[in-house]
């Protein structure tokens, strides 16, 4: 037997259902993951799939870093002598110095603060660069 429902009765349950979606407010969209950069831009870049590990040409400081576009960790070789300034590296990774004439690399902070320094000693750092601003390879 089908239920008999009065005008007023359904108006009613309609303007609470439109009240209830507008008081809501938008729907957010979920921020769209950013690649992580440097300025200007390093030698060369590769991906590697987690648990790799970083290898270093000699010459190179190399900085590894999650890239949550693509899943994986970006290696940023960086070659030529300069300041290098970061964009959305805002995860942990590795930092290896292969460069050779006792080159030490440095990374700063936010400040201009030296955050720390890696001998060319080929050793392999693992490091927060979260609070990385810049980073000068020699």
């Amino acid at each position: 037997m089908p239920t008999k429902r009065s005008l007023p009765g359904v108006l009613g349950a309609v303007t609470l259902a439109l009240a209830s979606v507008l008081t809501a407010g938008p729907v957010q969209a979920a921020p769209a993951a950013v690649a992580p950069t440097s300025s200007p831009a390093p030698a060369r870049t590769e991906l590697l799939p987690p648990g790799a590990g970083v290898s270093c040409s000699p010459g190179n400081f190399c900085a590894s870093v999650w890239d949550p576009t693509v899943n994986r960790f970006r290696v940023f070789y960086f070659y030529h002598c300069t300041r290098y300034h970061l964009s959305d590296w805002g995860d942990w990774g590795e930092a290896k110095n292969s460069q050779s004439g006792g080159a030490v690399a440095t990374v700063y902070g936010s400040g201009g603060n030296v955050i720390r320094t890696f001998p060319a000693d080929n050793s392999v750092y693992a490091v927060n660069w979260a609070p990385v601003y810049s980073i000068r390879n020699c």
